[in-house]
């Protein structure tokens, strides 16, 4: 009887525990997507700005830790799946960015999306 009764609670631990897991993994997912796609751009009137050179052969992951060692965004993680979301490219060169711009907005700097869109204006 106390060994049905032990099986039993076993069973209620593990099944709480893994509810607890999953419930933890959709609220981390959740506020990751939301930091990926819910970006709001900085509204400093004095922006600071960052320059970066990124040399041939440098990776996302490098140039993201680069970044968010400058303070210019706030997650690795977050970069790089915004990178692959948005299909970016990123060239080398020497860039100057803002505390104000968004992910995508450095993105399309670094990829040089943005200086084509300026030209064609």
């Amino acid at each position: 009887m106390k060994s049905r009764v032990f099986g039993v609670i076993v069973k209620a631990a593990v099944a709480a525990a893994v509810l607890s897991l999953l419930l933890l993994a959709c609220v981390k997912g959740y506020f990751f997507g939301r930091a990926v796609f819910d970006e709001k751009e900085g509204t400093a009137e004095n922006p600071l700005s960052y320059t970066i050179e990124i040399a041939e052969g440098d990776g996302i992951f490098q140039v993201a830790e680069e970044l968010e060692a400058m303070g210019a965004i706030d997650s690795v993680w977050v970069f790089v799946a915004q990178k692959y979301f948005y299909g970016s490219q990123i060239q080398p060169g020497t860039y100057t960015i803002n505390s104000n711009m968004t992910g995508k907005d450095i993105l399309d700097i670094l990829s040089g999306a943005a200086v084509d869109a300026e030209e064609a204006s």
